[in-house]
């Protein structure tokens, strides 16, 4: 809005982020894919690339190399080819060790990854908070974003859609409130005939 007053932007990309964006479970809660979303909101498309990272503190630049060089490609790709068509956003996630093996996949995503908890913890003055947690699942469904990075070690492309609604949802919601309105009320009636 204010740098290029919404002229010439051909494409957003966002990332790469400290950390995987996979399953529907992360991708909701991710600033970065969260950016690439508001780009295709405004009418233009977004890559959003992230990566699993293993170190404890901030990687050195060198760990982003593979990624690095597979995002160029992604990228070169969209500028020659085209944006997927009907596609709004790629989310693209990397694996933390790339190597002469490591493929790209497009892959749909998966629900979750996390098995999540809560737990009831007091702060200094004695205060009731919760702090969210989860637990890594294992066996994670092959052919999903999860799978592809975390077991496969390879790069998962997922093709995003910003859609509200699909026809067959439409459809089976619309025969649901036609029963509804075909169906006397279930209530008793509290009125007495007069």
């Amino acid at each position: 809005y204010k740098l290029f007053k919404r002229k010439n932007i051909k494409l957003v990309l966002s990332g790469i982020n400290l950390g995987e964006n996979l399953t529907l479970q992360s991708f909701y809660t991710s600033g970065t894919v969260s950016a690439a979303m508001a780009a295709a909101l405004n009418g233009i498309n977004g890559i959003a690339f992230s990566m699993v990272i293993d170190y404890k503190d901030e990687p050195p630049i060198e760990a982003f190399s593979g990624a690095s060089k597979y995002a160029r490609m992604i990228i070169k790709a969209v500028l020659e080819k085209g944006f997927p068509k009907n596609v709004d956003v790629l989310s693209v996630n990397f694996p933390s060790k790339i190597d002469e093996n490591t493929r790209i996949k497009v892959v749909p995503m998966a629900r979750t990854m996390f098995d999540e908890y809560v737990l009831e913890r007091h702060d200094p003055r004695g205060q009731k908070y919760y702090w969210l947690g989860g637990r890594l699942k294992h066996g994670f469904e092959e052919g999903t974003d999860v799978h592809t990075v975390l077991v496969e070690n390879n790069v998962s492309v997922t093709p995003v859609v910003l859609s509200n609604h699909s026809e067959e949802a439409m459809r089976s919601t619309l025969e649901l409130m036609d029963y509804i309105s075909h169906v006397e009320t279930l209530e008793p009636s509290t009125s007495k005939k007069r």
